[in-house]
């Protein structure tokens, strides 16, 4: 990995004076559509609780601060594209030392200027999430062997506004993706991947991207119906699962047992929940999957829940 060390360091020579400053993001495209779009998703929200609210503060935040610079929102920092900056640099020696961190993942890990996201401090090519989100990545390789080429079908649940998404399409995913979320959401999602990677007429986000509403009643039998269709398959619900009612974590955890490989990330408990109680029962009850689930040790108080079917292909966890 030494090559790929001189090269990050380079590009911080040359990019941090430039990315550090404060910098006008590029006026978006479909803004009025994606205010009309808000509008309609809080009218139709069924789901109540702390994430209900917050999806409306961000509604609000974007009608009143604008949608240009939506990032630095404080409703969206303090919810979907945080600063995390205290982690970021350990989250980027662990990926230089993993033999998983291939030169194609260093070069997904390039920011977009859609959104005007921030900077991240010890990679200013980057954001502190994006940094993050190749750090889940490389967990999940090294637990499980995934063959991402392979890779055929992606459930992502809570995509906060589309960041994994846009990490495993720079990596060259063409396959099915399913973003499973709240309706202010989807919205949300869909305008910031129709300016990343605008494609059709109109700028249409890209057409292996589809979009589940949680709290559907038909949603998990949806899910499990493109699982028995599309094999290898990916779950992935980071600090998304660990923060929805209970309620609907019953009507949703029967469709994991379908998928071959399963992400999640949550905290040690979230209101009145343990989580490590409820991950812990999720686990048992996937018995036929290979698990690591473990304290992440650069973010504590955190959790990683990684397990990969017995019968599917690929390495053994290590």
């Amino acid at each position: 990995m030494a090559s790929l060390t001189i090269e990050i360091s380079t590009a911080l020579r040359r990019m941090a004076a430039g990315l550090l400053g404060e910098y006008t993001p590029p006026r978006l495209r479909h803004v009025e559509e994606l205010l009309a779009d808000l509008e309609a998703a809080l009218a139709r929200q069924s789901v109540t609780g702390e994430w209900a609210g917050l999806a409306a503060d961000i509604t609000r935040a974007i009608r009143e601060g604008g949608a240009d610079g939506f990032l630095r929102l404080p409703p969206v920092m303090k919810t979907v594209h945080p600063r995390i900056r205290s982690r970021s640099r350990d989250y980027l020696r662990y990926l230089l030392a993993s033999r998983r961190f291939s030169a194609e993942l260093h070069r997904a890990l390039t920011e977009s200027p859609v959104g005007g996201p921030l900077v991240n401090p010890h990679y200013p090519l980057s954001s502190p999430l994006l940094v993050q989100h190749g750090y889940h990545l490389v967990r999940l390789l090294e637990a499980t062997g995934l063959d991402l080429p392979a890779l055929r079908l992606v459930v992502d649940f809570g995509a906060g506004y589309g960041s994994f998404f846009r990490l495993l399409r720079n990596l060259g995913y063409r396959e099915r993706y399913y973003i499973w979320d709240l309706p202010v959401m989807c919205a949300l999602q869909r305008f910031y991947l129709r300016n990343v990677f605008p494609t059709g007429p109109g700028g249409q986000p890209p057409g292996n991207l589809e979009w589940l509403i949680s709290g559907d009643a038909a949603g998990p039998a949806a899910v499990a119906r493109h699982c028995a269709e599309h094999q290898p398959s990916l779950f992935i619900a980071t600090w998304s699962l660990s923060e929805t009612p209970l309620a609907v974590r019953e009507r949703i955890a029967p469709a994991l047992a379908g998928f071959t490989h399963i992400l999640c990330a949550y905290q040690r408990s979230f209101g009145e929940h343990d989580n490590v109680k409820y991950f812990e029962s999720l686990e048992k009850s996937l018995s036929g999957f290979v698990w690591q689930h473990a304290e992440c040790p650069i973010y504590r108080g955190n959790f990683y829940l990684i397990g990969r079917r017995a019968a599917s292909t690929g390495a053994a966890p290590g």
